[in-house]
Parts: structure tokens; C-alpha cells; sequence
């Protein structure tokens, strides 16, 4: 018997196996080879279209020859997506799952990955998640980039994670992994070992992630309430006709296309509050069933859009502009968690699990105060990411971190405190709910890492009683690369529920000021000496870095709230901002502050109404919405105050007008015509703020940060805006003065502007010198922008009846051409002597605004058929669809800026038009094919996929909104009659509400039968009961009202025109 013993612990010894223990399963075979895996041996490069983000492993039914990649990228690899326009964070987080019939409450599991080799060029850091518990193991890679092509012996490398049992239930169980820092690393395989009673259960191609009863109910038409059953699921290699069954209902079969869903399954909803029920729910396939489980019924609020909107979706990767905030539409106070040094696309990122506090701005170049609840040693350094420990960050569950319309939450671990804060559009509440603590404090910090470097010229902060402060903070900034200079203001009020113990603060002024433009917006914040800290004070003021502390003791579970006014007019406007948004109609009550957030934003979201029985589509649509229309703020006080390019203080003469922000760079393509169809009353804000500013200074701004005069993006694309907003019946502004302006700007040499930066169009004058911009006399790509501008403003000109001013620009908007290589079809550079640029390379060409002549060559918006004409129709075709074939291997993003593997750059604006251009060469079914692969491929629905490209103020989300309706308009609505062209809807049923806004119609309806993933080709078409052939229909005909049929299907046809 001993003798038999000592046998079995040495085999287990040898196999690694522990006594007691069972292989459960193995992804792969641990023989030092990466072959039986996916993508192997070196097709790493299509990585991102086959297994981006989150793709799921099945075990018993999945493959690693096909549902397992050979790699596991890290961030900064540029194949997999990083680059400098996306962003070097953790972006892939495949999943295993598996389903256990028996499980163990006893013993110990061993998870176990074995890697073949990791790269040597970076540390690795890498992350698993066992249904929910976490780990994070450092990997120090030894071999060269050549194993990633199999050209290289591998050093092997394994990481084992013991844990308990327990851990794993009846049912199904999930292993994520990830690489949150560092490069990749060569799988060889992949082992869980358990106690010998664990068994898995049946696998087929359905996984069934969850089923839940959802926590909303929908009401019929008849007033009868149903609550869905949500069942979160990835159907594989291919469709499935499946049956769900509730108890008690009529059983319903669904087609279950390829790829992630949420199917939405309604039942009955419960009839009385308060009481639970529970229900069996079955999923059968054919005979199979392939899910048997409960589900629980209680009676549950009545849906609202607000419930389809996912504030985490898309912030990995994330721009400063875009955070997890409660923020309204227009909003001045765009409160959110803080957590990343100050680094190109600053501000928060969703993979990183500590937060330094609130900042109540997050607009393109501005900041402003910050705060955080803490306890214990006194800091008054946020610290860096890497090393919260540094400072007064604090890490967070990220399991309670909770992300909605109207209010953010999450506990911090370190200092025990939970944190919500919600918000109007100029004012704040936060809540913080505290431990039994002597040493309570919140922190307000007015000098915290940003987006853009800034120096903190000044700051002064009031005691004015033991729950009120009061103060001030000048911020500086002239460097961003462009020719802004931003000085501003920012006037705030702080009021407490409870008062605080004592005031105390510090000054540092050892900060090193920024001087110039750092490029790759790396600065950490550097302190030369240790900050000055004073206690109980009733006031502070100083420059470099200032803040102060109030002091608190604390019961177990104490509430502290504290609400927030700003201005960046005056202290006044602060006080007022904060009385007659927040304190007047809500007081301290935060719930009726969080429902009127989610009241305002349901009347916004419903203006877009989609039917789907597919949930996960309902968030990706109304979180697109929702970011789209998220991203404009405001930059005057309720009264409508402001202070203009100048810093003096203005009045807005019609109650209601606002002073909005940018940008303007190619939103003719997304955001404006966004705006023109669903929020009108925003297109006309924007267009009177604008004029308002041109009044104030002379000149029309090209993409106006802070009211400040930038010189940024190119172009005067202000034209587009306002032209498209008039041309969609929008006609509550002065066109004759903005006409006006608009023609000085593009017939006047840019300047230096007496309230700081320029004005003006940046390379006009070489433009207007050669009828192109030569190469080393500023911008090339800009005569292809100034181009269309020139006929917006030929359009603008006719229809005020200014024939001459029309000839001239509309003869002038062809100066494209001059750029136009016949023999080759593209745009290149030529000299001052109109000689090319030799040589010439399309994918590496200087002279072109984030992208290269590749990119725009397909740049006419006004003129599309003139462009294909030239080019050649068949040529034209052949290379768009090529290139759009070649970009699909990296979801349409250029992963690491590589445009000439990936020439097809959706991430970026330069794009935004090319899949449309199909329809104009006579292939629309090739626009309905690429458009869907975009919507498809490019935007996800993860933290981490949702927008791989630089999202900017809202124009990705924009597109994606205006694509899965199936409506675009190349030229931006500006043409003498406007049209929208036909794509592909996503959704069997749309309803636009129009509301009889601007003499509109009521509703525009889009049905579009058998609309789904795979239906994405248009068989006809009927408008009003009308045929309609070609891929047109009239602006008109929508905004007046109606009912468009599309009748969809598998299999492409050509629409003649």
C-alpha cells in the first residue's frame, strides 16, 4: 500500500497535478507549441477583427484551432490596436467559460497558463478574473519579437493561481484574462486542475452567459406591463433556430444570429409589489436543451431610455471629454472620476482601479477643481496611477463602481468611503458616505493632471462659514501645439450639509510652469519643494499648486453631501448657477437631482425610438446616442452671462441662448446632421452661439475651446453648421450677418488676435495664391478642406441671391482638382511651381492632416461624381473596396497608425464618408455591406472596444447613429435641396420624433423588415407608398413626416438610380 502511494504521489507530482485532483480541462497542449491554436503561425495581424475585446472560449463545444488566438497582446502592441491617435491601454480580455454539474465546497483548484515565450521589450503585467475574484501576475518575457512570427525558439513562462473550490458554483463559471501592461505573450496552454468530484456539464454552439429577469418592465399599448427575461448569450460559427420558455407562457422561437446578444424574452410582470416569484426557464435546440434554470419575478419600475445607456461602454481608450459622469446635454459641470496621469487622452480609464477624486470640468483643453473624501494621513498629492499609495487616491471596488444616467457610484477600499455624485448642467451633488473616523476630510484640489498641460496662475479659497467656501483658480494654457492661447477663470461655491471641523490648505509653488508645447503629453507633475500646509485658516491663495482640506469626525455610515455651483464669469454667477439650478428646486435631496438628470435625458434619448428584441443592441444604439449628444457643454451662466474672447463680460440677449462649445473639424458628416434631424433646437443654439462670438470679436472661431480664439482643425467648417442647420428649416438666427462673416474669413489673410492665439484661416493665403496649398507652404490636405468650404459658402451665396459671390466660390470649390494626379488617382503634393512631389508614396505622404493622400483622395464631399469620374468608376470601386477589405483586419482603426496596411481609418474624421461613396459610383449594395461591417466591427459594447479610435467630441457616436437608422448626407444637408442618402438599417423599426418642431411633421418612421445582423442588403424600397429607385430621398420628405419602407435580406441587389 505504501509503495502504491508513494506511485501516485509522484505521478501527480510529475503531471503537476496535486493529490486529489483532476485535469477539469485544457485549451491547447502543454508541448512548448503554439500551433493547435488560432491565427497561428504568424497571422497576428488579424488578431482585432477575429478576437478584439471580449471573445469567449466554450468549453466542450469551442476549439483553440478556432476560437483561441495563438497571441495575447498586450497594450502596446500597435497590431492589436495601440497607437498614438488610440491609446496605449488594455483593450483585450478574452473569456473562458464552462459549465460545472457538480462542484466541490472542499479542496483547492490550479489554474494554470503555459506560454511558450513573452516578448523582453516591456515588463508584463497580466490580469484574471475568476468569476469576479481577481489576480494580477507579472510575466518577464525573454525572447524577441521574432516568436511572434514563429522564427524563434520560445523561453517558456507559466503563471499558476491556486484558489479555492468554492469558488466555483453549479452552473455556468468564467476565467478572463487580460494584459494590462506590457506586450504580448505565446500561449502553449491552458489547464484547470479541480478536486476530482467537479464535472462539466453539456456544451453546444448557444452560450448562455446569464438569465436574469430584467430590472424594468415595459407597458403595452393596452396598458398590460411585461418584464423581460434577458438572457446574455454568443451564439457560434453559426445561426440557431432556438426555443425559450417561461413558465407559464407561450413558448417563443427565435433566429439566433452569429455573435453576442442579449435576447429579450417578455413575460407577464408580477401583479403584486413586493412579492417574488420564481419560474422555470428552459432554451431548447431541436430536442436539446442547451439551458435549464429559475428565473425571479418581482414587480419592477417601467423602462426608460435612460436604462439603456451604459456610461462604462467605451471608456478604456477614452478622451478626456468622455468620462462616467452624470453630466446633461449642454452642461458647464461635467463632474467625473479622475484616474490617470497627465498623458494624451487623460481623464479616466476604465482598466485602471483607483480614482483621485471628482473634477467638475472635463472639456477639450480645460480643467478645474477636483475633489476627494479621504481619511487618515493627510496628503495633498494625488499621487500617480501606478502608485496610489503616493497620495490621496484611493482604490475602489470596482465591483460596486456603478456608472448610469444621472449618477456615478463606487467604494473606495483604502479609505472605506462610498461615493456617488450627480449633477444639473452648471451645478453638482455629491455624497459621500463615510466610516467612524476622527480624521474625516474632504479634499479640494485645484491643480490635478490633464488631457493637455496647464499652469494654475492663481487660486484664492474663503472660509465663509463652517458650511460654506467660496473661491477662485486662473488657469493658463498655450500648449496643445496649436496656436491657442486659453486664460480663464473659474469662479466655484461649496456648500456642506455638515459642518466642517476646521479648514486647512497648502501652497506649493515649487511646480514647475509649463513654458512650451510637450509633445506626446507626457508631463508628470513635478514638484520642486514639498507643499506649504497650513491649519485652520479662513482663507489660502497662491499659485503652482493650491487646495485645502476640511476636517471631519464621522459616525459609521454618516452622510456628508456637498453641493457645487461654478461660473466662469464671477463669483455672483457661481452663487446664482448653484441657486437656481440645484439648491431652489432640489435642496439636499440627491435622488430628485438623479431623476431629473435621467427625466431630461429620457426626452433626448426618445427622440430616436428603436424596436429590437435584442438588449445589447439597444445599449449600443441609445450609449451612441447618448455620447453624441453628451459631448457639447456650455460656457455661460444661467443668467446668460459670459465672458467673450476678450475676458470682458457679455449678455446673451434671448433668454435661453447659451454659448456652445466645438469642434467643428468634418462633423458635417456625423454631429450636424445628428443635430439638425433630432435636436434641432441644438443646431440653432450652436449656430447663434457662433454668431454671437463672431459679433463679439470680428471673427468666426474654427474650433473654439473655452471661448478662446485656437486656430485649431483646419478649416471653417462653422459654414457647414450653420448652412446645414438653415437648409433643415432652422432659420431662427441672422444668415445675412452670418453670411457676412463667413465670407471675411475665407477671404482674409489669418492674424494674431489681440485677445491671444490667431484668427482667421491658417493657410488661405497660399491657397488663394496657387488655387492649392503647395507642399512646405503649410497644410496640403487643407485645399481639399477650404474646397468644401468654398462651395458651402457658393451654396450660401445663391440662395441669399448673391449670384456673383456664388460664381466665385463655387468656381473656386473645385481647386481640388489642381491636386489631382490623373495617372495615378490620387491626391498628391505639388511644389510652388506646380510640379509634383517626387516621390510619391499615397499611405506616407507629408502635407496631410492625421492621415496622408490615400485618405483624402476620397475627400469631395461636393463633388463626388466629378472624383469618381476621374478616377474611374471601376477603379474607383476596385480600390475603396480593397481597402476596405484590408482595413477589416483591423476593425477599420489603422491599428497602430499603420495606414498603409490598413488604409481605411474610421477612428479618426478623415474617413467618416468613405463606405458612402459606394452609393455613388453605382455599388450602393457595396456601402450597405462596409457600413455594416463598420457598425459591426469598429464600435463595440465593452469598456474596451466601444470606440478603439479618437472618439473626439461625440463624431463617432454620431455616425454610428445616423448608419443604423440608414440615413447620411455626404454634403452635410447643404446643398440647394438637401437629401439623405439610403444605407442599411440596423433595426426592423425606427421612429424619429420630430414633434412638429420648426414646422416639422410629427413622426418620420423607418421600417425596414427582417432587419438584422445578417439581413444588411436593401431589396426595395417604398416611401409614402411610393417606389423610390437609387439611394436618395428628400430631406424634406423626412422632416415633414411620413413612413419609409425597407425591405431587407441576405443577398446584395443593385438599386439603379
Amino acid at each position: 500500500m505504501k509503495h502504491l502511494l508513494l506511485l501516485l504521489f509522484l505521478f501527480l507530482s510529475s503531471s503537476g497535478l496535486s493529490a486529489g485532483n483532476k485535469v477539469l480541462f485544457e485549451i491547447g497542449q502543454q508541448d512548448n507549441s503554439a500551433a493547435e491554436f488560432a491565427l497561428y503561425p504568424d497571422n497576428y495581424n488579424s488578431f482585432l477583427a477575429n478576437f478584439g475585446g471580449e471573445k469567449s472560449f466554450y468549453v466542450g463545444y469551442s476549439t483553440a484551432d478556432k476560437h483561441w488566438p495563438y497571441v495575447l497582446p498586450g497594450p502596446l502592441d500597435n497590431w492589436a490596436g495601440g497607437g498614438y491617435w488610440a491609446g496605449f491601454h488594455p483593450r483585450h480580455f478574452p473569456s473562458v467559460f464552462f459549465n460545472l454539474d457538480k462542484t466541490s465546497a472542499e479542496g483547492e483548484c490550479y489554474l494554470t497558463f503555459f506560454f511558450t515565450g513573452a516578448h523582453n521589450s516591456n515588463p508584463i503585467k497580466i490580469r484574471v478574473e475568476i468569476n469576479g475574484n481577481r489576480f494580477e501576475e507579472d510575466l518577464n518575457g525573454e525572447n524577441s519579437g521574432e516568436l511572434l512570427t514563429n522564427k524563434e525558439d520560445g523561453k517558456a513562462k507559466e503563471i499558476k493561481i491556486q484558489f479555492p473550490a468554492s469558488w466555483l458554483t453549479t452552473g455556468m463559471n468564467k476565467i478572463q484574462l487580460g494584459t494590462i501592461k506590457g506586450t504580448w505573450a505565446i500561449f502553449d496552454c491552458i489547464r484547470l486542475e479541480t478536486p476530482a468530484n467537479m464535472q462539466l456539464g453539456k456544451a453546444s454552439s448557444s452560450l448562455i452567459r446569464s438569465v436574469e429577469a430584467a430590472p424594468f418592465e415595459y407597458q403595452k399599448e393596452n396598458g398590460e406591463r411585461m418584464q423581460p427575461v434577458l438572457v446574455d448569450m454568443n451564439q457560434f460559427d453559426c445561426s440557431r433556430e432556438l426555443i425559450f420558455r417561461v413558465e407559464g407562457c407561450q413558448p417563443v422561437s427565435r433566429t439566433i444570429e452569429v455573435g453576442e446578444s442579449i435576447q429579450e424574452i417578455l413575460m407577464p410582470a408580477a401583479k403584486t409589489t413586493g412579492k417574488q416569484e420564481t419560474l422555470k426557464f428552459t432554451i431548447q435546440d431541436g430536442k436539446e436543451i442547451v439551458y435549464k434554470g429559475e428565473i425571479t419575478r418581482s414587480r419592477q419600475p417601467l423602462h426608460s431610455y435612460s436604462d439603456d445607456v451604459d456610461l462604462l461602454m467605451g471608456t478604456g481608450n477614452s478622451r478626456w471629454m468622455f468620462k462616467p459622469g452624470p453630466s446633461l446635454p449642454l452642461s458647464m459641470v461635467q463632474i467625473a472620476p479622475d484616474n490617470q496621469d497627465e498623458i494624451w487622452k487623460a481623464g479616466y480609464e476604465y482598466t485602471i482601479e483607483n480614482i483621485m477624486g471628482f473634477n467638475h470640468f472635463s472639456d477639450w483643453t480645460m480643467t478645474g477643481f477636483l475633489m476627494q473624501p479621504t481619511c487618515g494621513e493627510l496628503q495633498v498629492n494625488p499621487g500617480r496611477e501606478d502608485f496610489p499609495d503616493e497620495g490621496y487616491r484611493s482604490r475602489i471596488d470596482k465591483a460596486s463602481e456603478k456608472a448610469e444616467i444621472g449618477r456615478y457610484s463606487v467604494y473606495m477600499t483604502d479609505t472605506k468611503i462610498k461615493a456617488e455624485i450627480t449633477s444639473t448642467r452648471r451645478a453638482a451633488l455629491q455624497r459621500y458616505i463615510f466610516p467612524a473616523r476622527e480624521d474625516a476630510r474632504i479634499l479640494i484640489d485645484m491643480f490635478t493632471p490633464n488631457e493637455y498641460p496647464h499652469n494654475l496662475v492663481n487660486a484664492h479659497i474663503t472660509k465663509v462659514n463652517d458650511t460654506e467656501i467660496e473661491g477662485y483658480a486662473t488657469y493658463y494654457n498655450a500648449f496643445t501645439g496649436y496656436t491657442l492661447e486659453q486664460s480663464y477663470t473659474l469662479y466655484f461655491v461649496l456648500q456642506f450639509s455638515k459642518p466642517f471641523e476646521s479648514m486647512g490648505g497648502w501652497v506649493n509653488e515649487g511646480v514647475k510652469p509649463v513654458t512650451g508645447y510637450i509633445p506626446g503629453w507626457n508631463r508628470n507633475h513635478e514638484f520642486d519643494t514639498p507643499a506649504e500646509i497650513s491649519q485652520n485658516i479662513d482663507e489660502i491663495e497662491g499659485k503652482g499648486d493650491v487646495g485645502i482640506f476640511l476636517s471631519y469626525k464621522t459616525a459609521e455610515g454618516e452622510e456628508v453631501l456637498v453641493r457645487s455651483g461654478v461660473s466662469l464669469v464671477d463669483m455672483a454667477g457661481a452663487r446664482n448657477n448653484l441657486k437656481q439650478e440645484l439648491a431652489d428646486p432640489f435642496g439636499w435631496d440627491f435622488e430628485k437631482v438623479v431623476n431629473n438628470a435621467r427625466s431630461v435625458w429620457d426626452e433626448y434619448l426618445g427622440r430616436i425610438d428603436i424596436e429590437t428584441d435584442d438588449y445589447l443592441q439597444k445599449k449600443k444604439f441609445y450609449t451612441n446616442l447618448y455620447r453624441a449628444l453628451a459631448a457639447k457643454a456650455t460656457w455661460s451662466d444661467v443668467d446668460g452671462r459670459f465672458v467673450d474672447e476678450n475676458e470682458r463680460i457679455r449678455q446673451l440677449e434671448k433668454p435661453g441662448d447659451c454659448i456652445v462649445s466645438g469642434e467643428y473639424w468634418n462633423t458635417f458628416w456625423n454631429n450636424q446632421q445628428l443635430f439638425n434631424l433630432i435636436t434641432p433646437e441644438i443646431s440653432s443654439l450652436w449656430a447663434r452661439s457662433a454668431i454671437q462670438l463672431y459679433q463679439n470679436s470680428g471673427w468666426f472661431n474654427t474650433d473654439p475651446a473655452g471661448i478662446e480664439h485656437t486656430g485649431v482643425m483646419v478649416a471653417m467648417h462653422p459654414i457647414s453648421q450653420i448652412l446645414g442647420a438653415w437648409q433643415s428649416g432652422i432659420r431662427d438666427f441672422d444668415m445675412h450677418v452670418a453670411y457676412d462673416g463667413l465670407k471675411k474669413m475665407m477671404l482674409t489673410p489669418p492674424q494674431k488676435y489681440e485677445g491671444g492665439g490667431t484668427v482667421g484661416v491658417e493657410n488661405l493665403v497660399p491657397y488663394m495664391e496657387y488655387g492649392y496649398i503647395p507642399a512646405g507652404k503649410g497644410t496640403v490636405s487643407n485645399t481639399m478642406e477650404y474646397a468644401y468650404d468654398d462651395w458651402c459658402l457658393g451654396q450660401m451665396a445663391h440662395l441669399l441671391g448673391k449670384e456673383d459671390d456664388f460664381h466665385f466660390f463655387d468656381k473656386r470649390s473645385d481647386n481640388w482638382y489642381n491636386l489631382f494626379d490623373a495617372e495615378s488617382g490620387f491626391i498628391r503634393p505639388k511644389d510652388e511651381h506646380g510640379k509634383w512631389i517626387e516621390p510619391f508614396d499615397p499611405y506616407h505622404t507629408p502635407g496631410f492632416t492625421e492621415g496622408n493622400a490615400f485618405n483624402y483622395s476620397w475627400f469631395v464631399p461636393h463633388n463626388p461624381e466629378k472624383l469618381i469620374r476621374m478616377v474611374g468608376k471601376e477603379r474607383f470601386v476596385d480600390r475603396l473596396d480593397k481597402a476596405m477589405e484590408q482595413s477589416a483586419h483591423a476593425n477599420f482603426n489603422a491599428a497602430g497608425d499603420n495606414f498603409s496596411a490598413f488604409p481605411i481609418n474610421h477612428g479618426n474624421e478623415t474617413s467618416m464618408e468613405v463606405a458612402y461613396l459606394f452609393n455613388w459610383a453605382g455599388t450602393p449594395h457595396l456601402t450597405q455591406k462596409w457600413i455594416r461591417a463598420i457598425q459591426e466591427q469598429y464600435y463595440g459594447t465593452t469598456p474596451y472596444d466601444a470606440y478603439p479610435g479618437d472618439e473626439d467630441l461625440g463624431q463617432m457616436s454620431s455616425w454610428f447613429v445616423m448608419s443604423a437608422i440608414g440615413l447620411f448626407q455626404m454634403e452635410g444637408g447643404c446643398s440647394e435641396k438637401p437629401f439623405y442618402e439610403l444605407a442599411s438599417p440596423r433595426y426592423p423599426k425606427i421612429t424619429i420624433r420630430l414633434d412638429g418642431k420648426y414646422n416639422r411633421g410629427e413622426t418620420f418612421v423607418i421600417e425596414a423588415p427582417n432587419a438584422s445582423k445578417e439581413n444588411k442588403y436593401i431589396q426595395s424600397v417604398t416611401l409614402n407608398g411610393k417606389p423610390i429607385n437609387g439611394f436618395k430621398i428628400s430631406q424634406e420628405e423626412v422632416l415633414k413626416g411620413g413612413k419609409i419602407i425597407i425591405e431587407m435580406g441576405k443577398d446584395a441587389k443593385v438599386l439603379h438610380p
